[in-house]
């Protein structure tokens, strides 16, 4: 599963879902999850990934402010990272917020101007 177990091995990297260098920390349940998925698939509520404000970096296990980088040991959480969802992940392709917010603008006004 995603969940976090003391002891795991450095260098682990995310779950099944993800490939990231860091652990949500769910505020509904203060629990490290490596992603919302794993979160939900182990627990009784869901997690609001928009509301996640800390993580935990997999190699020095420092718990800090939702970031793209460890401020203790420089360990890249991921080469994208999307601060308004936290979403991380090492494929720097990933649409997200910003692009879908903007995508939908620019239908907006293009139906607006037909």
């Amino acid at each position: 599963g995603g969940r976090w177990r003391p002891g795991q091995k450095q260098g682990w990297r995310g779950c099944e879902h993800y490939d990231r260098g860091c652990l949500l920390k769910a505020p509904c349940c203060d629990k490290l999850y490596t992603c919302r998925l794993c979160h939900d698939n182990n627990e009784d509520h869901q997690l609001d990934r928009f509301k996640v404000k800390e993580v935990q970096c997999i190699n020095c296990e420092k718990i800090q402010h939702a970031q793209q980088t460890c401020e203790e040991c420089s360990t890249l959480f991921g080469e994208y990272y999307c601060s308004i969802c936290h979403l991380f992940d090492q494929d720097k392709k990933q649409y997200h917020c910003e692009t879908v917010e903007f995508v939908g603008l620019v239908q907006r006004k293009i139906f607006s101007i037909v």
